[in-house]
Protein backbone atom coordinates (compact mmCIF):
# COMPACT_ATOMS: atom_id res chain seq x y z
CA UNK A 1 0.00 0.00 0.00
CA UNK A 2 1.26 3.03 -0.97
CA UNK A 3 1.44 5.95 1.92
CA UNK A 4 1.40 9.65 1.73
CA UNK A 5 3.23 11.68 4.35
CA UNK A 6 0.50 14.73 5.97
CA UNK A 7 1.22 18.45 4.74
CA UNK A 8 1.92 20.70 7.18
CA UNK A 9 -0.36 23.28 5.74
CA UNK A 10 1.84 26.15 7.34
CA UNK A 11 4.82 25.16 6.57
CA UNK A 12 3.91 25.65 2.87
CA UNK A 13 2.44 29.48 1.89
CA UNK A 14 0.17 29.28 -0.02
CA UNK A 15 -0.46 26.03 -0.35
CA UNK A 16 -3.62 25.72 1.42
CA UNK A 17 -5.06 28.22 -0.46
CA UNK A 18 -4.67 27.06 -3.45
CA UNK A 19 -5.58 23.56 -2.66
CA UNK A 20 -8.97 25.31 -0.82
CA UNK A 21 -10.02 27.13 -4.02
CA UNK A 22 -9.46 23.87 -6.03
CA UNK A 23 -11.96 21.61 -3.90
CA UNK A 24 -14.39 24.99 -3.78
CA UNK A 25 -14.64 24.90 -7.77
CA UNK A 26 -17.53 21.78 -6.62
CA UNK A 27 -19.74 24.51 -4.80
CA UNK A 28 -21.72 26.74 -7.41
CA UNK A 29 -24.48 29.52 -6.96
CA UNK A 30 -26.97 31.41 -9.60
CA UNK A 31 -26.68 35.20 -8.35
CA UNK A 32 -29.41 37.53 -9.95
CA UNK A 33 -30.13 40.88 -9.13
CA UNK A 34 -34.09 41.72 -9.40
CA UNK A 35 -35.44 44.86 -10.01
CA UNK A 36 -38.64 45.83 -9.05
CA UNK A 37 -41.73 47.68 -9.74
CA UNK A 38 -43.73 47.67 -6.14
CA UNK A 39 -46.30 50.50 -6.79
CA UNK A 40 -48.31 50.75 -3.25
CA UNK A 41 -46.21 48.81 -1.00
CA UNK A 42 -42.97 49.54 0.69
CA UNK A 43 -41.59 45.46 -0.13
CA UNK A 44 -39.25 43.89 2.41
CA UNK A 45 -37.10 40.61 1.78
CA UNK A 46 -39.61 38.37 4.50
CA UNK A 47 -42.31 40.09 2.72
CA UNK A 48 -41.11 38.71 -0.99
CA UNK A 49 -39.92 35.87 0.06
CA UNK A 50 -43.35 34.97 1.23
CA UNK A 51 -45.24 35.34 -1.57
CA UNK A 52 -42.38 33.81 -3.96
CA UNK A 53 -42.79 30.45 -1.28
CA UNK A 54 -46.41 30.25 -1.89
CA UNK A 55 -46.51 30.56 -5.22
CA UNK A 56 -43.29 28.04 -5.32
CA UNK A 57 -45.46 25.80 -3.45
CA UNK A 58 -49.05 25.66 -5.89
CA UNK A 59 -46.56 25.77 -8.70
CA UNK A 60 -44.41 22.41 -7.71
CA UNK A 61 -44.72 20.46 -4.40
CA UNK A 62 -41.71 18.94 -4.74
CA UNK A 63 -39.41 21.70 -6.04
CA UNK A 64 -40.87 23.61 -2.77
CA UNK A 65 -40.03 21.25 -0.59
CA UNK A 66 -36.06 20.77 -2.08
CA UNK A 67 -35.60 24.52 -2.62
CA UNK A 68 -37.67 26.15 -1.14
CA UNK A 69 -38.13 24.25 2.16
CA UNK A 70 -34.57 22.71 1.79
CA UNK A 71 -35.66 18.79 2.86
CA UNK A 72 -33.29 15.86 2.23
CA UNK A 73 -34.55 13.16 0.38
CA UNK A 74 -35.31 11.23 3.57
CA UNK A 75 -37.98 14.72 4.70
CA UNK A 76 -36.37 15.09 7.89
CA UNK A 77 -37.71 18.39 8.98
CA UNK A 78 -35.09 18.74 11.42
CA UNK A 79 -32.14 19.10 9.12
CA UNK A 80 -33.56 21.49 6.95
CA UNK A 81 -31.07 23.34 4.39
CA UNK A 82 -32.87 25.88 2.01
CA UNK A 83 -31.30 26.55 -1.61
CA UNK A 84 -31.56 30.38 -1.89
CA UNK A 85 -30.57 33.12 -0.70
CA UNK A 86 -32.85 36.22 -0.66
CA UNK A 87 -30.78 39.76 0.18
CA UNK A 88 -31.02 43.66 -0.34
CA UNK A 89 -29.49 44.35 -3.08
CA UNK A 90 -26.72 47.34 -2.60
CA UNK A 91 -27.91 50.53 -2.39
CA UNK A 92 -28.09 52.27 -5.40
CA UNK A 93 -31.04 55.26 -6.27
CA UNK A 94 -31.36 54.23 -9.91
CA UNK A 95 -31.65 50.61 -9.41
CA UNK A 96 -34.16 50.66 -6.40
CA UNK A 97 -36.04 48.94 -5.33
CA UNK A 98 -34.03 45.60 -6.27
CA UNK A 99 -33.14 42.21 -3.99
CA UNK A 100 -30.42 40.03 -5.13
CA UNK A 101 -31.93 36.37 -5.24
CA UNK A 102 -28.78 33.56 -5.59
CA UNK A 103 -29.93 29.74 -6.17
CA UNK A 104 -27.48 27.16 -4.29
CA UNK A 105 -25.99 24.04 -5.59
CA UNK A 106 -29.04 21.58 -6.32
CA UNK A 107 -31.49 24.79 -7.12
CA UNK A 108 -29.75 25.36 -10.20
CA UNK A 109 -31.30 22.39 -11.40
CA UNK A 110 -34.67 23.71 -11.08
CA UNK A 111 -34.35 27.58 -12.22
CA UNK A 112 -37.24 27.73 -14.74
CA UNK A 113 -39.67 26.49 -12.17
CA UNK A 114 -38.11 28.96 -9.58
CA UNK A 115 -37.99 31.35 -12.32
CA UNK A 116 -42.14 30.96 -13.15
CA UNK A 117 -42.76 31.32 -9.61
CA UNK A 118 -41.68 34.95 -9.42
CA UNK A 119 -43.72 35.90 -12.15
CA UNK A 120 -46.42 33.93 -10.53
CA UNK A 121 -45.95 35.71 -7.17
CA UNK A 122 -45.71 39.32 -9.19
CA UNK A 123 -49.15 38.50 -10.31
CA UNK A 124 -50.19 37.59 -6.40
CA UNK A 125 -48.98 40.76 -5.44
CA UNK A 126 -47.55 42.40 -2.00
CA UNK A 127 -49.35 43.85 1.05
CA UNK A 128 -53.08 43.57 2.57
CA UNK A 129 -54.29 44.66 -0.28
CA UNK A 130 -52.47 42.63 -2.87
CA UNK A 131 -50.64 44.92 -5.10
CA UNK A 132 -49.68 43.70 -7.84
CA UNK A 133 -45.57 44.28 -8.94
CA UNK A 134 -43.19 43.94 -11.71
CA UNK A 135 -39.81 43.41 -12.82
CA UNK A 136 -37.47 46.37 -14.29
CA UNK A 137 -34.90 44.01 -14.65
CA UNK A 138 -33.72 40.13 -14.21
CA UNK A 139 -29.76 40.04 -14.58
CA UNK A 140 -27.34 38.01 -13.58
CA UNK A 141 -24.00 38.78 -11.14
CA UNK A 142 -20.75 38.22 -12.17
CA UNK A 143 -18.16 36.90 -9.79
CA UNK A 144 -17.33 40.59 -8.65
CA UNK A 145 -20.91 41.56 -8.31
CA UNK A 146 -21.51 43.51 -10.68
CA UNK A 147 -24.44 42.92 -13.09
CA UNK A 148 -24.09 40.95 -16.49
CA UNK A 149 -26.77 40.00 -18.70
CA UNK A 150 -30.11 38.10 -18.48
CA UNK A 151 -29.27 34.68 -19.32
CA UNK A 152 -28.78 32.69 -16.24
CA UNK A 153 -25.44 31.92 -15.35
CA UNK A 154 -23.26 29.27 -13.02
CA UNK A 155 -21.30 30.68 -10.43
CA UNK A 156 -18.45 28.36 -9.08
CA UNK A 157 -17.33 29.75 -5.93
CA UNK A 158 -13.57 29.78 -7.17
CA UNK A 159 -11.62 31.13 -8.21
CA UNK A 160 -13.42 34.54 -6.95
CA UNK A 161 -11.58 37.84 -7.01
CA UNK A 162 -10.29 39.02 -4.18
CA UNK A 163 -12.19 42.25 -3.50
CA UNK A 164 -9.28 44.60 -1.82
CA UNK A 165 -6.38 45.93 -3.67
CA UNK A 166 -3.16 44.54 -1.94
CA UNK A 167 -2.68 40.44 -1.98
CA UNK A 168 -5.17 38.63 -0.53
CA UNK A 169 -3.33 36.60 1.96
CA UNK A 170 -1.62 39.75 3.21
CA UNK A 171 -3.86 43.07 2.59
CA UNK A 172 -5.22 44.37 6.37
CA UNK A 173 -8.87 44.08 6.43
CA UNK A 174 -11.70 43.49 8.31
CA UNK A 175 -14.87 40.76 7.82
CA UNK A 176 -17.75 42.88 8.90
CA UNK A 177 -21.11 41.48 9.09
CA UNK A 178 -23.48 44.71 8.55
CA UNK A 179 -26.30 42.34 8.46
CA UNK A 180 -27.55 40.31 12.02
CA UNK A 181 -25.16 37.07 12.06
CA UNK A 182 -26.84 34.16 13.97
CA UNK A 183 -24.69 31.40 15.05
CA UNK A 184 -25.88 29.16 17.56
CA UNK A 185 -24.17 26.74 20.58
CA UNK A 186 -26.49 23.99 22.02
CA UNK A 187 -29.34 26.16 21.29
CA UNK A 188 -27.47 29.69 22.60
CA UNK A 189 -26.43 32.82 20.34
CA UNK A 190 -23.00 33.66 20.05
CA UNK A 191 -22.38 36.80 21.05
CA UNK A 192 -19.11 37.13 20.24
CA UNK A 193 -18.16 34.73 17.46
CA UNK A 194 -14.38 34.01 16.55
CA UNK A 195 -12.99 33.40 13.62
CA UNK A 196 -12.76 29.54 14.50
CA UNK A 197 -16.42 29.89 15.09
CA UNK A 198 -16.96 31.49 11.41
CA UNK A 199 -14.68 28.92 9.51
CA UNK A 200 -15.99 26.18 10.89
CA UNK A 201 -19.99 26.87 10.20
CA UNK A 202 -18.96 28.43 6.64
CA UNK A 203 -17.31 25.39 5.78
CA UNK A 204 -20.22 23.17 6.93
CA UNK A 205 -22.13 24.95 5.07
CA UNK A 206 -20.20 25.39 1.74
CA UNK A 207 -19.64 21.41 2.23
CA UNK A 208 -23.13 20.98 2.43
CA UNK A 209 -23.93 22.93 -0.87
CA UNK A 210 -20.81 20.87 -2.76
CA UNK A 211 -22.33 19.62 -6.26
CA UNK A 212 -21.54 15.82 -4.75
CA UNK A 213 -20.87 13.67 -1.83
CA UNK A 214 -17.64 13.31 -2.79
CA UNK A 215 -16.95 16.78 -3.60
CA UNK A 216 -18.30 17.49 -0.04
CA UNK A 217 -16.38 15.60 2.15
CA UNK A 218 -13.41 16.93 0.11
CA UNK A 219 -14.03 20.36 1.58
CA UNK A 220 -14.84 18.58 5.16
CA UNK A 221 -11.19 17.16 5.11
CA UNK A 222 -9.69 20.59 5.10
CA UNK A 223 -11.58 21.29 8.68
CA UNK A 224 -8.35 20.44 11.37
CA UNK A 225 -6.04 22.38 8.43
CA UNK A 226 -8.64 25.68 8.13
CA UNK A 227 -9.09 25.43 11.86
CA UNK A 228 -5.76 25.29 13.08
CA UNK A 229 -4.70 28.58 10.35
CA UNK A 230 -7.36 30.49 12.06
CA UNK A 231 -6.01 30.06 15.38
CA UNK A 232 -2.85 30.92 13.92
CA UNK A 233 -4.18 34.15 11.86
CA UNK A 234 -3.69 37.01 13.75
CA UNK A 235 -7.19 38.84 14.54
CA UNK A 236 -8.28 41.36 17.00
CA UNK A 237 -11.80 40.30 19.05
CA UNK A 238 -15.18 40.78 18.01
CA UNK A 239 -16.10 43.90 18.15
CA UNK A 240 -19.95 44.20 18.16
CA UNK A 241 -23.53 44.68 19.25
CA UNK A 242 -26.74 43.00 19.38
CA UNK A 243 -29.11 43.20 16.38
CA UNK A 244 -32.71 41.85 15.85
CA UNK A 245 -34.31 41.10 12.41
CA UNK A 246 -38.20 41.96 12.66
CA UNK A 247 -40.55 39.67 10.46
CA UNK A 248 -43.96 38.88 10.35
CA UNK A 249 -45.25 34.80 10.34
CA UNK A 250 -49.11 34.41 8.81
CA UNK A 251 -48.46 31.06 10.99
CA UNK A 252 -46.63 32.59 14.21
CA UNK A 253 -47.32 36.21 13.76
CA UNK A 254 -44.51 39.19 14.46
CA UNK A 255 -41.31 37.30 15.13
CA UNK A 256 -37.65 38.50 16.46
CA UNK A 257 -34.63 36.71 14.96
CA UNK A 258 -31.93 38.06 17.32
CA UNK A 259 -28.03 38.09 16.04
CA UNK A 260 -25.52 40.45 16.63
CA UNK A 261 -23.44 42.54 14.33
CA UNK A 262 -20.00 43.36 14.25
CA UNK A 263 -16.25 43.26 13.32
CA UNK A 264 -13.22 41.00 12.87
CA UNK A 265 -10.16 42.65 12.02
CA UNK A 266 -7.33 40.86 10.31
CA UNK A 267 -3.96 43.57 11.13
CA UNK A 268 -1.89 41.12 8.94
CA UNK A 269 -4.37 39.56 6.66
CA UNK A 270 -6.51 36.72 6.70
CA UNK A 271 -4.09 34.59 5.36
CA UNK A 272 -5.23 31.45 3.80
CA UNK A 273 -8.51 31.40 4.57
CA UNK A 274 -9.20 34.08 2.35
CA UNK A 275 -10.90 31.75 -0.38
CA UNK A 276 -13.16 30.65 2.22
CA UNK A 277 -13.55 34.22 3.72
CA UNK A 278 -14.73 35.66 0.19
CA UNK A 279 -16.69 32.33 -0.58
CA UNK A 280 -19.42 33.15 2.56
CA UNK A 281 -19.64 36.42 0.73
CA UNK A 282 -22.40 34.54 -1.50
CA UNK A 283 -23.80 31.70 0.40
CA UNK A 284 -23.91 33.31 3.65
CA UNK A 285 -23.38 31.75 6.95
CA UNK A 286 -25.88 30.80 10.21
CA UNK A 287 -29.18 30.89 10.72
CA UNK A 288 -31.73 33.39 8.31
CA UNK A 289 -29.89 32.79 5.32
CA UNK A 290 -33.00 33.13 3.83
CA UNK A 291 -33.84 36.48 4.75
CA UNK A 292 -30.24 37.56 4.19
CA UNK A 293 -28.79 37.27 7.63
CA UNK A 294 -24.96 35.95 7.92
CA UNK A 295 -23.40 37.91 4.97
CA UNK A 296 -19.89 38.54 5.61
CA UNK A 297 -18.22 41.27 3.90
CA UNK A 298 -14.17 41.79 3.19
CA UNK A 299 -13.61 45.90 3.78
CA UNK A 300 -10.51 47.73 4.02
CA UNK A 301 -9.04 48.15 7.90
Amino acid sequence: MLGFDPIDWMAVPGSLANDLQRRLRGVVVSPRRLSLLTPGVNATIPMLRGVWGCALHDRDRETYATVFEGLGPDGDPSDRRPLYVLRPAPADPRDAPALEWISLGGALAHDSVLLDAWMDAADRGLGPRRHPFGFRAMRHLRADGSCGGVAPAALPLAPLPWPLAGPPADTPCRLTFHVPLRLMRKGRLILCPTLGDIVAVGLRRLADLAGSAAEGEALRALQPALLETAHAVAVRPWQGESAILQRYSANQGEIEMNGVRGTLAFPFGPGALWPLLVALSWVHLGKGTVFGLGQPILEDL
